[in-house]
């Protein structure tokens, strides 16, 4: 988070130009989470030389708005995003990622989301089913060689030269 927009919570102005607030109050975010809201005056932001810094929108007309999370929950959300920075966590994330890719492939190659059939023991077969499907088509990619996953329009585009230096 830049410096002008890290909170200084135990003030009343996270400004970093020290401005005047309009509103500072508790509201509720879409997703139905508490926030505070502050609002800033437009006539103290709009001559601001650290308004480019704070907002990112033309709209000179509008005056900030801020919506930060409360305290303990954006310390708990700083201390989560530091620790996936960590090799341990990006350890386990790659099993996790393998679980994701193989559901994902269910999902989409063989229709996983709906089941077909009515009844728990069908619907449990049917997943089975899918399972071993996605065994058997990952043992063929496996025998013939043909890579898992999909090459993109993009890179299908870049020349064949560039694609065998970079495989060295």
């Amino acid at each position: 988070m830049p410096a002008v927009l890290r909170p200084r919570w135990r003030i009343t102005r996270p400004c970093a130009s020290a401005r005047s607030l309009i509103n500072w109050g508790e509201r509720f975010s879409q997703r139905g989470q508490s926030v505070l809201r502050v609002v800033f005056s437009v006539s103290d932001c709009r001559p601001c030389p650290l308004r480019e810094a704070c907002i990112n929108t033309p709209n000179v007309k509008r005056p900030r708005e801020l919506r930060l999370r409360r305290r303990d929950e954006h310390a708990a959300l700083q201390r989560a995003r530091a620790e996936q920075q960590t090799d341990a966590w990006k350890e386990r994330y790659k099993v996790w990622a393998g679980v994701e890719g193989t559901m994902s492939q269910a999902v989409q190659r063989c229709g996983l989301r709906r089941s077909r059939y009515g009844g728990l023991a069908k619907t449990s077969l049917q997943y089975q089913l899918t399972g071993a499907a996605i065994n058997f088509a990952r043992i063929d990619a496996h025998i013939t060689q043909r890579p898992r996953a999909r090459t993109s329009h993009f890179t299908a585009l870049r020349p064949a030269e560039l694609i065998l230096n970079r495989a060295k």
